[in-house]
């Protein structure tokens, strides 16, 4: 019964202190399949959009554009374009 207990316990644990690295690139969006697109106060920063990103294993970049305080995930990167109001990062 212990045995079970433990690994269930480590099965918690591991998988929310690894995450993957994110490269931070400042005025520049992702061009790629959107996965989703979120639009409320709570992902309204540059922070909590990469944290969101961070999370899903499907995203493989975001791009938050700070004039409208939109957080665009992405399913795949196809390229970065110039954008002096956005700020992405991909894994």
């Amino acid at each position: 019964m212990k045995k079970i207990c433990i690994t269930a316990l480590a099965l918690l644990i591991i998988p929310s202190v690894s995450f993957a690295e994110i490269a931070i690139q400042d005025g520049y969006s992702i061009e790629g399949k959107i996965f989703a697109v979120k639009t409320s106060k709570k992902y309204a920063s540059v922070d909590s959009c990469a944290k969101i990103a961070m999370s899903k294993s499907r995203v493989a970049g975001f791009t938050f554009k700070s004039s409208s305080k939109k957080c665009f995930l992405y399913k795949n990167v196809r390229a970065l374009k110039e954008d002096s109001g956005s700020v992405s990062g991909t894994k």
